[in-house]
């Protein structure tokens, strides 16, 4: 019979075991395991008729040197940083910001300013969000959703906007772009709630309310049909992974895709834009028309090679931000926007890879509510640019300068993939060890 007691040797030994292994929150996990190894060795020594104190010396010796068996474990459980993630946000970071250079675009000098601070900046916040555990935001989701809600209100009592756009106002020389961060917010803190216990018996009815109604008029209120949709994709993808009843699945599911459809449909300047601009440009050339006939005449006039680094600018607006690819293509030809376009796809699939990774819940909640929206964040810019979606305001993430708010939560999201990435061998199945 097994003893509850650990032994003094035994316990010995697991101390000398986890003293390699790094990842010290698998040690209460080691030592349950290797414990039950050893009692069950023990238990076979004694049947064989030794005193207990050989069958304990038996036991550790059959189940192999401390440290042998220690490394072994840190090997299988040592946190893995996905450094072919960074390698691309590095290279978009590179290319980014060495086209800025040579572009003669209004308040060059001060962007790139701001390009290098984000790019310098953010680089730290993602690094500092992918060495954290995760896991420990998850008891903290409801409260970020609230803090999301009262910062958004914030900006909606301000009223500062530009171009309108509503920003959240530091100072005279910082504005924030709340808005398009409270996407990436409302994502996460939702993905936690879905998990935690303080929902876990909540009716349907609650769910609608704090899950879609809550956020669509806040974003509605703001003007922002752009993240309102964005958010809503996010979430329907979340909920289609999501372990919950299916009825309530389907609700939530329906009832987010008919706000989207509303909110789509009672906007004129998105149907405008779609009908007039992107299907018909000939139809508005001075209007929404203007851009879509400049961008087709940079793309015809760029050529394999394109215009090199010192061409002078195309008419097109935004060539720094929204049609940064265009810009790309113009300056490096169609050779250069399909290295590119390559880069973002592989980088992509690279994130498709860490989803499919991931088993334990709430980093599989995490990245499926995220990487959806990278999705979209990069591949509707870049298709776009070359007149094969509708226009709108979107930067390529990395890619394109933007504001200091979205930049950021580009930063934030990616390192918190990073993190789910890093202890993906540390939660999930149990690690059964074998004594030899």
């Amino acid at each position: 019979m097994k003893q509850t007691n650990t032994h003094p040797l035994i316990a010995d030994y697991l101390d000398q075991v986890c003293r390699h292994v790094r990842a010290t929150e698998m040690h209460r996990r080691i030592r349950d395991e290797l414990e039950s190894h050893l009692l069950d060795l023990m238990d076979e020594q004694m049947d064989e008729g030794l005193g207990e104190e050989e069958a304990v010396r038996q036991a550790i010796l059959q189940m192999g040197d401390s440290a042998a068996v220690g490394k072994q474990l840190h090997r299988i459980y040592k946190p893995k940083v996905e450094w072919r993630l960074l390698a691309y946000v590095m290279a978009f970071l590179a290319v980014g910001l060495f086209t800025m250079y040579g572009m003669q675009v209004s308040f060059i000098e001060f962007k790139l300013d701001r390009y290098w601070f984000y790019a310098l900046f953010g680089i730290g916040v993602m690094l500092a969000v992918s060495f954290t555990d995760y896991r420990k935001l998850l008891p903290y989701s409801l409260y970020l959703y609230v803090l999301t809600v009262v910062v958004f209100l914030i900006v909606l009592v301000q009223d500062y906007t530009i171009n309108g756009i509503s920003y959240l106002h530091i100072s005279r020389s910082i504005t924030i772009d709340f808005v398009a961060m409270s996407t990436y917010f409302f994502l996460i803190s939702v993905a936690g709630m879905i998990l935690t216990r303080t929902w876990r018996f909540r009716g349907t009815a609650s769910k609608l309310i704090v899950f879609v109604l809550l956020p669509a008029s806040l974003f509605l209120i703001a003007g922002s049909h752009k993240n309102l949709m964005l958010y809503l994709f996010g979430f329907v993808i979340l909920m289609m992974y999501a372990k919950t009843a299916r009825k309530e699945k389907l609700f939530l599911v329906t009832a987010s895709a008919v706000a989207g459809i509303a909110a789509f449909l009672l906007d004129s300047f998105p149907l405008e834009r779609f009908l007039l601009g992107w299907m018909q440009p000939t139809k508005d050339p001075l209007g929404w028309g203007y851009y879509y006939l400049e961008l087709m005449e940079v793309l015809r006039t760029a050529g394999l090679w394109g215009k090199g680094f010192q061409a002078p600018l195309p008419k097109m607006p935004y060539l720094d931000s929204d049609f940064k690819f265009t810009y790309l293509i113009y300056r490096y030809g169609w050779f250069g926007g399909i290295i590119i376009l390559l880069a973002v796809t592989l980088f992509m699939m690279r994130l498709a890879r860490v989803v499919k990774e991931v088993d334990e819940p709430y980093g599989k909640h995490l990245i499926v509510s995220i990487v959806p929206l990278f999705s979209v964040y990069f591949f509707w810019p870049l298709l776009m640019s070359t007149g094969l979606l509708p226009i709108v305001t979107l930067g390529i993430p990395f890619l394109s300068f933007t504001n200091i708010g979205t930049a950021l939560a580009h930063f934030t999201a990616l390192g918190l993939i990073l993190s789910v990435h890093r202890h993906k061998n540390s939660i999930g199945k149990p690690h059964t060890f074998v004594a030899k």
